[in-house]
């Protein structure tokens, strides 16, 4: 298996063009098919992770594209 730990930056919320909602049932999917495995916010750093659990480097990061915030560059 392969982890990863993507990290992202945080925009204001003024700036979000995704619903929060949207991302949060994104990852309530990934953690119940198993590919992400911890997640939060990294207080104090303005930034989010997670650790996700892949075959591959490739697998890994298809699965971090696919995040919402992430396809809108947020």
């Amino acid at each position: 298996m392969w982890f990863l730990c993507q990290r992202r930056d945080a925009m204001p919320r003024a700036q979000w063009t995704v619903d929060r909602n949207t991302h949060l049932s994104w990852m309530k999917a990934q953690h119940r098919a198993g590919s992400i495995v911890m997640s939060g916010p990294a207080p104090g750093h303005g930034m989010s992770m997670y650790l996700i659990r892949a075959q591959s480097r490739e697998a890994a990061e298809a699965i971090a594209a696919s995040d919402p915030f992430t396809a809108a560059g947020q």
